[in-house]
């Protein structure tokens, strides 16, 4: 199955598509990421830092970064791409970025 390659956005654009949620998006997602070596040590998810977001082609969000505690390379997915009050907003941004 042929994918699209995620599109990059800023952060200014990841504000814009969660709205009034972003606090909650900013507590609750990003200071809870896997990071295989902290986990190991500490038993506990990890803050994501240095990070690079885009999104698929299924409007789900993409966090590519570092452990904010030990350097390593971390991750994190964020499914979004169902909900309606998010995909007009994702709309505007994709059109935005193909310009």
């Amino acid at each position: 199955m042929y994918r699209k390659k995620p599109q990059k956005i800023t952060n200014q654009d990841l504000q814009f598509i969660y709205g009034k949620d972003y606090p909650l998006f900013a507590e609750k997602i990003l200071p809870n990421c896997f990071c295989g070596v902290c986990y190991k040590k500490m038993g506990e998810p990890t803050t994501i830092a240095n990070y690079q977001i885009s999104i698929d082609d299924l409007n789900n969000v993409i966090l590519q970064g570092f452990c904010g505690e030990c350097g390593f390379r971390v991750g994190r997915y964020v499914e979004i791409g169902e909900i309606k009050e998010y995909l007009p907003r994702i709309t505007q941004i994709r059109s935005k970025n193909k310009k």
